[in-house]
């Protein structure tokens, strides 16, 4: 199953390497950095493969208020949010879509955006503005016509329902602590830079290196509570320093071109923390 949002960094191609990591069997599943939900909906596909994963439920949550917006709308009113969207897909142009940016509290908006969007950025500038322009390089000069696939939104409604999802405005940390034994955590935080200059920062506020410190004491709390912990991040020294050895490198390719250190592919890591 496919997220029906695109997203920057979104771990949809390697999901199956992820999750080959992950316990066959865990009672809920926290998502703190929730984005597309990637892995959340990759998840599903494990149910014809011999990885197969069991859990009961999930968590899932993220400090961006229209991004958990629009996840609760697709989960409790998928054809209102359908509607609505098909409409704004209809009507792409540059001119509207920057008027549309200042509207993403509404949920149909907000999927609209980010497939209008340059490589499907989110970003904010530091009043925290949606600030990201649009796709004219593939919609004018190279006549690429945008998605009105809007059947995936029916299908990630009934995951989210099936899986009793609670979708929360939440703190990585608040929402992790909620995490108890026997559940598993993955935490898919903004990347460490890949270069000195690599931009990471996208949204107001960012995400600094004390904040990865953070991060990593938390993983270890919770796998002294019992609770399996999974985590992705640059492959880079720093990463390293702070987390230590992955426990896994995974190639994956760079969508974003404009901050990519080479084009093509780039190295991440996965560290993980089982129960003690």
């Amino acid at each position: 199953m496919e997220p029906f949002l695109p997203w920057p960094g979104s771990k949809a191609k390697c999901a199956h390497e992820i999750i080959a990591e992950f316990p066959d069997e865990f009672e809920t599943y926290h998502e703190p950095f929730l984005g597309s939900g990637a892995i959340f909906f990759a998840l599903n596909n494990t149910l014809t493969s011999k990885h197969h994963k069991t859990f009961e439920r999930a968590r899932l949550s993220d400090t961006n208020r229209n991004l958990i917006n629009c996840w609760r709308a697709v989960m409790e009113r998928p054809e209102h949010v359908k509607t609505m969207l098909l409409h704004c897909l209809a009507r792409n142009t540059e001119d509207f879509y920057r008027h549309m940016r200042s509207q993403m509290e509404n949920p149909s908006v907000f999927i609209y955006v980010m497939r209008a969007a340059f490589s499907s950025l989110y970003r904010e500038n530091l009043k925290g503005e949606f600030n990201v322009p649009w796709r004219k390089q593939d919609f004018e000069k190279n006549g690429r016509p945008i998605s009105f696939d809007v059947e995936q939104l029916d299908m990630c409604s009934r995951y989210m329902q099936l899986k009793k999802a609670d979708i929360l405005v939440a703190d990585w940390m608040i929402a992790s602590q909620a995490a108890k034994a026997g559940d598993l955590v993955y935490f898919d935080p903004p990347y460490l830079p890949y270069t000195e200059t690599g931009f990471v920062n996208y949204v107001a506020g960012g995400f600094g290196e004390g904040d990865h410190v953070m991060l990593r004491t938390q993983a270890r709390l919770l796998s002294e509570r019992g609770v399996f912990v999974a985590l992705s991040n640059s492959d880079v020294p720093a990463s390293r320093r702070l987390y230590g050895e992955p426990h896994k490198l995974i190639n994956v390719t760079n969508a974003v071109k404009s901050t990519a250190t080479t084009k093509g592919i780039r190295s991440e890591g996965l560290w993980i923390w089982a129960p003690k």
